[in-house]
């Protein structure tokens, strides 16, 4: 089998290479453990030690992938917090007014920091954890404080394992992140292979487009994290603006998958089902392996690793020209020929985009490492740059602004918060502060997305539980018990990260391990355990359906409207790039960015309808009819702009001008209708557009020859969007 060699190299890349889950996962383990193990030997175990090790567990779980000494200030600022709402919550535990009024507090800030930085989630949970923990433990204040301490103590436990952890840790980011886009493109090309190729029913049009989306969010991923360079020396510059040719590269790659995918799809007469199967299906093999060795390339700079890449690459070279030569004796029709052709120049394409990589990094590998320092800008950056007086203005505005989606949000999470906890001491539910905190684990700014989470949590906990419980009955030694934490810590961290619903069921026996530890486990405990998860998530659900929800047909339109939008200014773009009409030094990058995000954007959209109640799902296949149009006029623009590059552009084409004017009717027309505008009783003129098409210049070159093709099939897909406008319109 073909595929498992390279479901090895994307093993490798996310677990060790791009994403270091497993140091992650072992640091996690000393965090949470070592006090657990080395207090108890120097004091003895008080409950104290639970808080310290909660403490070093909450922090150690910020899933910050930049700079050492960042996300030390970023764990020092969460030290700094949980404490001051650990002690909040023992002091508000003895009122139930006050404890109601906390949690409002705090929800409000937990749902408003999700949103300010990528790790902003970590951190409102753990300052929700502790408050929650507190208000179920309280003290007088000189008690608290000594709480307090030991929550402190953990915290800098797990800042140190932080700095201890930088010779074991992978660093690089930039590197990381362009290595990350080209890990995409081969699991892009995985997908291609599976439906095209191999038929695999599994794999369908919206996984395909999703693998087609996580390519552009692994670029724009890598844009956002790094800024231009300040002020550095001629070689720190060098090394940068390297690293950024490598990014197109990968990027322009990926353009090329995208025009192989629309040819993948045209090819499937019976009479090319030989060629297919075999040298085809080898061709598109070597490509995807090849990339899988250049991501790894692009992360290690190592020698060998570079040897090994271009072996794949120069093996991706003979496997196109066999592939050629086994086209030549197919009887075929003339669309499937030039589709054919077509096919053939975009994996030329490719492999001269994977050859440039590798002269690329052949020119990286002579800087000497001590010669460049990676200069970037993290989203710690962005957190900062919030921090700025205008900027703070506005988010203050925002925030405050009853109609925003992100105020509707924090007031829907701080008011399920005050119900769990009002819940919670009422009636005075033993270890109740569950059903908060479950609550506000679970409670996500999209309906869908926290059914999907509340569900999750509900079937690893009962599973979890379920083996807990069995594990509590054993007759282990304290010691045995221990052990048993380290090993299950471990995979809590694994799988979190991983598999949702595996990681909820290991903290769940994590969790019942602890208990057992503290000499605090019972039946009746776990069983009220149970309980508050059930209600906790139970609440979440009817918290987002009930408070001020924001569903997804409400948001596509505006979505919709913004990526027909973006389209056709990549088009202009592309066009005015052809004519030599953009300023010196402009392409058409930037515009193809912008489009596949906004697509992005809108397609992401349509996957949150599907998991909405089905009473307000109006519609949803015929958005999604409309999205996959959207993405494949992208895909057609992105596959004219690559052809353009290889074209002599001796003159302006006033044919093309005429094509856009043409063309531009018909977004307009498309704009105006998702708006909500009267539906006009005839569609607009395509046939106009076809006719400008049919001008002598594009019958004069093969290459002009594919252009007139892929212009076609823009015009083809836009006249498919104002079908599907025309037939949801009528269907309401």
């Amino acid at each position: 089998m073909r595929f498992q060699p390279i479901r090895q190299f994307n093993t490798i890349l996310h677990q060790e290479y791009l994403e270091p889950t497993i140091s992650w996962a072992i640091r996690v383990v000393l965090a949470l453990n070592v006090p657990l193990i080395v207090l108890p030997l120097w004091k003895g175990f008080s409950y104290e030690i639970i808080w310290a090790a909660f403490g070093a567990y909450m922090l150690s779980l910020i899933d910050y992938r930049g700079s050492h000494y960042r996300k030390i200030t970023i764990q020092f600022i969460e030290a700094v917090l949980i404490v001051i709402a650990a002690l909040v919550g023992m002091y508000a535990g003895s009122s139930l007014l006050l404890s109601v009024g906390g949690m409002f507090i705090i929800g409000m800030f937990a749902a408003l920091i999700r949103n300010w930085s990528d790790y902003g989630s970590s951190i409102g949970v753990a300052v929700g954890f502790f408050y929650l923990f507190g208000l179920a433990n309280p003290v007088d204040f000189q008690t608290s404080l000594s709480f307090g301490y030991y929550v402190f103590g953990g915290a800098l436990w797990a800042i140190l394992i932080t700095v201890l952890s930088f010779p074991f840790t992978a660093s690089n980011p930039l590197r990381r992140s362009v290595a990350k886009v080209w890990k995409e493109n081969t699991e892009y090309l995985d997908a291609l292979i599976l439906r095209y190729i191999t038929e695999d029913k599994s794999v369908d049009a919206l996984a395909i487009t999703g693998k087609e989306m996580d390519i552009r969010k692994a670029i724009d991923q890598s844009i956002d994290l790094f800024a231009r360079r300040q002020t550095n020396t001629r070689l720190k510059a060098q090394h940068y603006d390297m690293m950024m040719e490598l990014r197109k590269t990968a990027s322009l790659f990926g353009a090329a998958l995208n025009t192989l995918h629309e040819e993948l799809e045209v090819l499937n007469s019976e009479d090319l089902r030989p060629v297919k199967n075999s040298a085809l299906y080898k061709t598109l093999s070597a490509v995807a392996q090849a990339t899988a060795r250049i991501s790894i390339v692009i992360f290690t700079l190592r020698a060998e690793d570079l040897t090994m890449a271009s072996i794949r690459v120069k093996r991706c070279e003979i496997a196109i020209g066999l592939f050629k030569e086994a086209c030549e004796e197919l009887t075929l029709t003339e669309k499937e020929r030039q589709a054919l052709r077509h096919l053939i120049e975009s994996l030329h394409k490719s492999h001269h985009y994977m050859q440039q990589t590798i002269s690329q990094i052949r020119e990286k590998l002579n800087f000497k490492k001590s010669d460049y320092l990676e200069n970037y800008k993290l989203s710690f950056n962005h957190f900062l740059a919030g921090l700025k007086p205008r900027v703070l203005v506005e988010f203050v505005r925002e925030m405050f602004n009853i109609d925003s989606q992100q105020f509707r949000y924090a007031l829907r999470v701080a008011i399920g918060l005050t119900i769990a906890v009002f819940i919670f001491k009422f009636f005075n539910i033993d270890h109740g502060h569950w059903i908060a905190l479950t609550m506000i684990i679970v409670i996500q700014p999209y309906y869908g997305a926290t059914r999907k989470k509340g569900i999750e949590r509900t079937v690893g906990t009962v599973a979890g539980i379920v083996l807990g419980g069995v594990v509590m009955l054993l007759p282990l030694p304290h010691q045995a018990f221990v052990g048993l934490l380290v090993v299950i810590s471990f995979l809590v961290a694994y799988f979190l990260r991983n598999n949702y619903k595996v990681g909820v069921f290991f903290v769940t026996v994590m969790m019942v391990v602890m208990m057992q530890i503290s000499k605090q486990g019972s039946w009746e405990l776990i069983g009220w355990r149970l309980l508050s998860t059930l209600i906790g998530a139970a609440l979440a659900i009817v918290a987002s359906y009930v408070f001020w929800p924001v569903w997804e047909e409400q948001r596509f339109p505006a979505l919709f409207s913004n990526a027909i939008e973006q389209n056709r200014l990549y088009l202009k773009q592309v066009i005015a790039y052809f004519n030599r009409q953009l300023p010196t030094g402009e392409s058409w990058y930037k515009s193809r960015r912008l489009a596949e995000a906004a697509n992005n954007d809108v397609f992401a959209c349509v996957q949150r309808m599907y998991e909405e109640p089905q009473n307000v799902q109006r519609q949803v296949d015929l958005s999604f009819a409309k999205v996959g149009a959207c993405i494949r006029v992208a895909r057609e623009i992105t596959s004219f702009a690559l052809i353009i590059n290889e074209v002599e552009r001796t003159r302006p084409l006033p044919e093309l001008a005429l094509y856009l004017s043409q063309v531009d009717e018909v977004f307009a027309w498309i704009s105006g209708q998702n708006k909500g505008a009267v539906m006009p009783d005839k569609l607009p003129d395509f046939k106009a557009a076809r006719e400008s098409l049919s001008a002598p210049v594009f019958a004069s070159s093969e290459a002009m020859g594919f252009i007139r093709t892929e212009l076609e099939k823009i015009v083809f897909e836009l006249e498919t969007i104002c079908v599907l406008l025309k037939k949801q319109q009528y269907s309401r």
